[in-house]
């Protein structure tokens, strides 16, 4: 009897370009999947973004009138709220107003008084108005400053402000028209523009609030709706 010897076995070129084409179409499958869920994590964080943005905006403004101070005295002076638009005829409205601010230390249960100037202008070459907040610190000073200046939110499309007066809502307030009084609650909306330019038209996410007055002596006369964040 003889022996049969055993040959070494190899894959065949054929079966190398099989499993080299099915790992290809694994590949670009994996890929394809991949592509998908990025796109849609970097818009699903635009979104988000962009809510955050117009929120955090809002709620700076939300401290400023929560400190707004009676227009009496010394310090505190007129609290005016002014109706206007810009140059594409969208709103544009302004706020001044006098607030008490923190202490310098944080046990001090005493603050200053802060003039604060909120409006929009325009944000150079970048698309929208920017809404902007001035803070004059020092207000016996003698010679007049330049206010800080810092940005509270980019890409404005549109802001609006509008003033309870315990009967029904106004467009604009003068506290020295009023008999020195605040407003008993202030609505701000703030628009934001698009990301994209198919929905240039019709404007970006936008936020309303109605926040009360605190130290607001008007009498109220109606309920006033309230918007929670």
């Amino acid at each position: 009897m003889t022996r049969r010897r055993r040959q070494p076995r190899a894959f065949t070129l054929l079966e190398l370009l099989v499993a080299t084409a099915m790992i290809a179409v694994l590949a670009a499958s994996l890929y394809a999947t991949l592509h998908v869920a990025f796109r849609a994590r970097g818009t699903a964080w635009r979104v988000v973004d962009e809510m955050r943005k117009a929120e955090l905006a809002v709620e700076l403004v939300r401290a400023d009138i929560d400190s707004a101070l009676v227009p009496r005295g010394i310090l505190a002076g007129k609290f005016l709220g002014e109706d206007a638009v810009n140059g594409t005829g969208r709103a544009s409205d302004t706020l001044l107003l006098y607030r008490a601010a923190a202490g310098a230390l944080k046990a001090e249960p005493t603050g200053d008084v802060r003039m604060v100037e909120l409006a929009c202008e325009s944000d150079g070459d970048n698309e929208g108005m920017a809404l902007v907040r001035r803070v004059s610190a020092n207000l016996l000073m003698t010679k007049v400053e330049e206010p800080a200046k810092e940005v509270l939110c980019r890409g404005v499309r549109s802001l609006s402000l509008r003033y309870f007066d315990g009967m029904e809502w106004q467009d604009s307030w003068d506290s020295g028209l009023r008999g020195n009084e605040l407003p008993r609650a202030v609505e701000v909306t703030l628009e934001l523009t698009a990301d994209r330019p198919e929905y240039a038209d019709v404007g970006g996410y936008w936020v309303s609030r109605v926040f009360l007055v605190p130290c607001s002596s008007v009498a109220t006369g109606m309920q006033v709706e309230m918007f929670q964040p």
